[in-house]
Order: C-alpha cells, then sequence, then structure tokens
C-alpha cells in the first residue's frame, strides 16, 4: 500500500468550503452552544418552560469541572477527589468579589480566580503530585474536606448560612444582571464551547500524546524526555482551574452557595461522570454530566416521587458505574470507538489483500497549492528561527553542566564509558565496579545469567538507578563528552540514547503513528500555549515530524498501519514498531534490552538483519542485552559478559566463546 505525504501542504484544504467547515471538530461544539441559546431563547417566547432553560444552564456549569477531571484522569490518570473543594472555592472568591467590590466587571471576577486556580493548583499538585493512586486521591479529599470547614466556619463566606450575590456587572457599563438568567446562560454557553475547544486541542496535540504515554508506562515515557512532574503539574493546574471557573459560574447563575454543595458527593459525582461518559471523551463527558447531574432537573422535576426521593437517582448512578467498570471501562464513548476502530481495522485489511482500491486525493487547483505552499514556508521560516533558540538554549545548558562536572573527554572513537559503575542495593551488589568502552558504530552486547546485572547496568546508563558510585560517561551527538550521573532521566534521550525495555512499552492507546511521534517529543519546540490553541507554528511542527516519521514507517515496513492502533497486532509487529519508535528519537546510541525476546527462529533472523540494517544506514550505536547467544555471537562486535554484577570476559564473540570464566559462568562446560 502506498502513501504520499506533502509537509508543506498541511495548509491546502480541497473540500468545498460547506463541508471543511461543517467536518471540523470545532462545528460541534459551537452548534451545542447555539443550541443551549435556541433553547433560551424558546423559553423566552413560552415554548420552553423556565426551570428546564435554567436546568440547562446549570448542568453546563457541571460540565465544565467534569470535562477539567477529565483530562486529570483520562490523559494524565491521576485521580483526585477534590473537586468540589475546588469549586466551592471558586464560587465563594466570586461571590465575595460581586459583594465586596460591587463596580468591579464580572469578567475581571472570572479571570481573578483562574487566577488564584493556576496559583492554587501549582502549589498544592508540586506537593502532592509526587505521590500516585489511592494516596494522591486521598491527599486532594482531605484538602477538598479542609476547604468545606472553612466554608463553613469563616466569617466571609457567611458560615453554615452560606453567601448570595447582589446585582452583577458584566462589563463596566452593564449592571443589574441579577435577573436576566438569559445573558448568564449565553455567558455559560460561550465558557463551556470555548473550554471544549481548548481540551480538544490539548488532547491531539502533542501534550494530550505525552499524557497517555505517561499515564500507560511511567518508565517509557520518562526514556522519550517526557518530564512527569510537569506533566502530571499541568494536567492538575487545568483541572484546578475548570473546577474553579465552573464554581465562578455558579455563584453568578444561581446567585447562591453553600458549604453543603461542595461536600464529598460531589466530587464522587463528578468521578461517576467521568467514568459513565468515557475519562478519555468529550461527548462521554457531556453525556456523563447530563446522566448523573442533569437528568433529574432537566426530565424529572416534575415528578414528585423522583424530586422528593434523590436518593434513587444516587442509586441508579452507582449501578451505572459498577456496569461501566466491569463491562466498558472506557465508558460509553468506549462503544462508539470500538465500532470506529472495526471500521477503520477492516478498511486497512481490504487495502493489505487488494479488495479496494483507495480513494485517490481531489487534485486542488494550482493556486491553492501554490498558496499553501508559500504559507507553509512563511510558518516554517518562524519556526526554524524558533526551533534554534530552544536548541541553542539546550546547549548552552549542556554547556554549563560540562564546565561544572569537569569530565575528562573520551577518545573519539568511543561513544560510551563504564568507568568503576556499582549499584548498591543495601546488602546486594548488583553492578560490582564494572568499566568497558563503547565503540562508535559498533553492536556491542552484554551477556549473562540471570540475575547477572544486565538490565540494572542499562538502568544506570539511562539514571534510572543513579550509581552508588563509578561514572558512566558518553560523546554525544556534538562530540562532546556527557557526564550521564547529572542527569535527570527525562533528559537523557536529549543527549542521544534512547532505550527499549524487556516488555514492550507502546502507548496501546495512540496509533502507529502518533507512538512515533511520542519518540520525537524533545524534538517539539512549541510549549503549552501554541498546544492549546493550535497555532500555525504547532502545525508546521506536526507536518514535518509527521512526515519523518511516515518515512521511517516505510522504511520499516509499517506504513500500511500508521492509522492501526497497535493492541493485538502480531509480537513480531509490535517489535518493529518499537525499532522505528527509536529511530524517531534522533539516537546516536539504541539500548536494546532482550529484542529477541519472545521471538521465533524466523522473527529472529529477520530481526538480526533489521539490528544490521539500523546500525549500518542510520550511522548509529546499538548495545543490546540478549539471551539468544547464536544472535549476539552473530551479530556483535564485541561483548561484556557479567556475573552476579562483575566483569568476566570482555572482547570479540570468538574470544567470549574461548573463555573459560564465561564458560564456566554462563555458557556451561562440563
Amino acid at each position: 500500500m502506498q502513501y504520499s505525504y506533502s509537509a508543506d501542504l498541511i495548509f491546502l484544504d480541497s473540500r468545498p468550503k460547506i463541508k471543511s467547515i461543517t467536518s471540523h471538530p470545532f462545528f460541534a461544539f459551537i452548534m451545542l452552544g447555539l443550541i443551549m441559546v435556541f433553547i433560551q431563547l424558546l423559553q423566552r417566547v413560552g415554548i420552553v418552560n423556565f426551570s428546564f432553560a435554567k436546568a440547562i444552564g446549570q448542568t453546563a456549569i457541571y460540565a465544565i469541572a467534569v470535562l477539567g477531571f477529565c483530562f486529570l484522569l483520562g490523559y494524565a490518570g491521576l485521580a483526585s477527589l477534590g473537586t468540589a473543594g475546588f469549586a466551592g472555592l471558586g464560587a465563594y472568591i466570586t461571590g465575595f468579589l460581586l459583594n465586596t467590590y460591587t463596580q468591579l466587571p464580572y469578567w475581571s471576577i472570572f479571570f481573578s480566580v483562574i487566577l488564584v486556580a493556576v496559583i492554587l493548583g501549582t502549589a498544592v499538585g508540586f506537593i502532592s503530585l509526587r505521590i500516585e493512586g489511592l494516596f494522591l486521591a486521598i491527599v486532594t479529599l482531605g484538602l477538598s474536606e479542609v476547604l468545606v470547614q472553612m466554608y463553613q466556619n469563616a466569617e466571609w463566606t457567611g458560615g453554615p448560612m452560606g453567601m448570595s450575590t447582589g446585582y452583577i456587572r458584566l462589563l463596566p457599563n452593564v449592571l443589574n444582571m441579577r435577573t436576566n438568567i438569559a445573558m448568564l446562560l449565553y455567558i455559560v454557553s460561550a465558557v463551556l464551547v470555548i473550554l471544549m475547544i481548548l481540551t480538544f486541542n490539548l488532547i491531539k496535540s502533542p501534550t494530550g500524546r505525552a499524557m497517555l504515554a505517561m499515564k500507560n508506562s511511567n518508565s517509557a515515557a520518562q526514556a522519550m524526555g517526557i518530564n512527569l512532574l510537569k506533566y502530571r503539574l499541568f494536567a492538575f493546574i487545568l483541572a484546578t482551574a475548570f473546577a474553579m471557573a465552573a464554581g465562578s459560574l455558579h455563584m453568578i447563575y444561581g446567585q447562591y452557595t453553600d458549604p453543603i454543595q461542595w461536600g464529598i458527593m460531589f466530587s464522587l459525582n463528578v468521578l461517576a461522570a467521568c467514568l459513565i461518559g468515557g475519562a478519555k471523551s468529550i461527548w462521554g463527558v457531556l453525556l456523563g454530566t447530563l446522566i448523573i447531574f442533569g437528568l433529574t432537573p432537566l426530565f424529572f422535576q416534575d415528578i414528585a416521587f423522583l424530586r422528593n426521593n434523590s436518593w434513587i437517582m444516587s442509586v441508579i448512578s452507582g449501578v451505572l458505574i459498577i456496569l461501566v467498570v466491569m463491562f466498558y471501562p472506557g465508558g460509553i464513548a468506549q462503544l462508539v470507538n470500538n465500532f470506529k476502530l472495526k471500521r477503520k481495522y477492516k478498511k486497512v485489511m481490504e487495502a493489505l489483500s487488494s479488495k479496494v482500491m483507495p480513494k485517490m486525493p481531489k487534485i486542488s487547483s494550482p493556486a491553492k497549492i501554490t498558496k499553501a505552499r508559500e504559507k507553509f514556508k512563511r510558518i516554517e521560516a518562524k519556526y526554524i528561527v524558533h526551533a534554534k533558540k530552544r536548541i541553542n538554549a539546550h546547549e548552552k545548558k549542556v554547556k554549563a553542566l560540562i564546565t561544572k562536572q569537569k569530565t575528562e573527554e573520551l577518545p573519539a572513537d568511543v561513544t560510551l564509558r563504564l568507568d568503576g559503575l556499582s549499584m548498591h542495593f543495601g546488602g546486594l551488589k548488583a553492578v560490582d565496579n564494572l568499566s568497558f568502552d563503547v565503540k562508535k558504530g559498533e553492536v556491542f552486547g552484554l551477556i549473562g545469567p540471570n540475575g547477572a546485572g544486565k538490565t540494572t547496568v542499562f538502568n544506570c546508563i539511562t539514571q534510572f538507578y543513579k550509581p552508588t558510585s563509578g561514572k558512566v560517561l558518553f560523546n554525544d551527538r556534538y562530540g562532546q563528552t556527557l557526564n550521564l550521573n547529572k542527569f535527570a532521566v527525562h533528559d537523557i534521550v536529549k543527549t542521544g540514547i534512547v532505550r527499549t525495555f524487556q516488555n514492550i512499552e507502546l502507548v496501546y492507546e495512540l496509533t502507529v503513528l502518533e507512538n512515533l511521534l511520542i519518540a520525537a517529543h524533545t524534538q517539539y519546540h512549541t510549549g503549552f500555549f501554541s498546544h492549546m490553541f493550535h497555532t500555525s507554528m504547532l502545525k508546521c511542527e506536526n507536518a514535518l515530524l509527521t512526515h519523518k516519521a511516515l518515512g521511517i514507517l516505510g522504511q520499516m515496513n509499517l506504513l500500511h498501519l500508521k492509522d492501526v492502533y497497535p493492541i493485538g497486532m502480531p509480537y513480531g509487529i509490535l517489535k518493529r514498531i518499537e525499532f522505528a519508535r527509536t529511530l524517531m528519537a534522533n539516537a546516536s546510541l539504541i539500548i536494546l534490552d532482550e529484542p529477541a525476546a519472545g521471538l521465533n527462529e524466523k522473527e529472529t533472523e529477520a530481526l538480526t538483519a533489521l539490528i544490521r540494517q539500523i546500525a549500518k544506514e542510520h550511522n548509529v550505536t546499538i548495545f543490546l542485552i540478549e539471551h539468544d547467544m547464536s544472535l549476539v555471537m552473530n551479530i556483535c562486535d564485541h561483548i561484556c559478559a557479567i556475573s552476579f554484577g562483575k566483569k568476566l570476559g570482555f572482547g570479540t564473540p570468538k574470544e567470549i566463546q574461548e573463555s573459560k570464566e564465561v564458560q564456566e559462568a554462563y555458557l556451561g562446560v562440563e
């Protein structure tokens, strides 16, 4: 299956104008906002009753809080029970400012609340995000309860009686917004649509991919250059900002709040809405919010029995959570996604078997092509300047680090040197005073029996373990000798080292192409702002890296699988995808941890040829651990044998085979 891709036509859209607008994801978000406005207009002419129209706005406010939690749970994989406390804080701050400074326009108050959310989210997140899982949920629950106690007892919050607001000034010259529910619904609709758009941009950006990688495997994410604390903190700040924004809107929409509204049940209901609808789907979030928060006020408000027995809806939501977690962990949105995936996979298989011919893209007019290419060139020129600044800044940091560490220079033909490397775990010496050199451009093997300390050596090189003693020296792509002991785990890939793991660590929630883009994470020079607003710079950057990724997939004979999710693929294919990902990282040293594990004889032969091809064509050094002696002896230029963390032998495959120490400890002799 052939595929052509031109990076400089990223801004070309051959579709008719109407189709390009209606098929855009933002079109559906905007239409939702317009429907909410239309419902309010129907209420004003008496077609829709007032309580229904008002409940629409209140449900939309709750959806904002759930949307932030969806990003935190569905993408960053973090469970927090602090949503209620933060939402309540947004409501109380808004009420206090409205009552104290009556001349302040609401938008200045709203953005002040967001600023407080960013500061608070940063402070709390920086402290609490060093723990994970249940412990994080407990910490955030405790914080939420502290805030609720403050709402109940502080004088400025009104205590248990709650707080109400007076007039709301939307703009400097517009007063008396209290009774104008229609205008308030327009505000809520606009904020919801804007936040949906920003969330969509983030989840489809390098930030969203990085968070999914982090959620799938912390180790693999760090190996790809993803700073865990940075992205966890960003997700937590975003969730806090969304919760406090929802609280602020709740205050102006209902004109009243009290501590009971922000108890633990609110946080649990937000969690329930996220789980039922789908933690990774924007539309799933809206559906989940409708089920948990909207059914009673929208549809059951006239049924006295349900209105007077609100516990029934809690029971229904609890049963739904149980059913969803048992049968559809991805929520209701998973049903739709499964259907789409089956159709996509069927098309790929049909194309592979030549049952159908792929549709040829429509040819645009030469004028449109020229215009798109000119736009790309303008953006690319700006992007190159921006990228060079980021690269130069990184090089300055590295040079400053080299000056401080005073590391001796390695010979030009040496890529990696272990100098007296030791790693102790209490009384266990996993690696004991190990020293050897890895030459530039060679395939180097590290062998030894199970428990010899081979993977520990890899973890020390890539700084997952900080060595007890000794140095790990590396000649980077610029010829600078780096002491890797001084680098953080997520910075190792920036030096030019990329590794694989014993178990395949692909992100199964991303397509094959997106898995390669994860490996290029450190090559993205745009930041959170560009990702949130999907700027032209990001489009240009995505186009360039996508072009590179498609070239690597073509070389690895994986191009036909670019849009397929890797889950369920044969083991040999998964290995090839993992190799393609290492090539995407621009590495000068590739570290392979048991690459032939789980492969049959035919697949091992193909792997051997692939490793040789990569080393030759990409001019990289390959350092591998492997138990398959035939592969090691056939492919390696030099081998180091270790046992109980100590070096037994070093030399060519022939020298290792003839070594009595190696034979006795590993190969076995009679």
